[in-house]
């Protein structure tokens, strides 16, 4: 289950309550699920061309996809029913063929690249 998804499962519906002078009374406010972002950040065309332009596997991709969704490592292993090792070795070389070393220059490196794929406007 999605991160956010799991967070919008335990999260109360329950009628927000506010107190008063004579008590409690009862709103019929009710808070609203968080709703998934999933990879809608960027169209599936622009996956696509970042991909062909990085020369990236679509394993490699899908696990980009799935640190954009914030996802742990075993995590990305459930979805992808690959081991824990495997999404590990391939992050390792996706920060070598990249240039970068954390998630976050990762993440930079992908969308500084959807950015200049973008068609120049004045």
């Amino acid at each position: 289950m999605r991160r956010s998804a799991h967070l919008a499962n335990r999260r109360s519906t329950a009628p927000l309550r506010t107190k008063t002078r004579d008590g409690v009374l009862e709103n019929s406010i009710r808070p609203k699920p968080i709703v998934h972002r999933g990879r809608s950040i960027l169209p599936h065309a622009a996956w696509e061309v970042i991909a062909n332009s990085l020369r990236i596997s679509d394993r490699e991709l899908q696990i980009i996809q799935e640190i954009f969704d914030d996802r742990k490592e075993s995590a990305i292993a459930d979805d992808l029913t690959i081991s824990v090792h495997t999404v590990h070795t391939h992050l390792e070389r996706l920060y070598r063929k990249l240039g970068v070393s954390t998630r976050v220059g990762l993440i930079l490196c992908i969308l500084s690249e959807y950015f200049s794929s973008l068609p120049p406007t004045l």
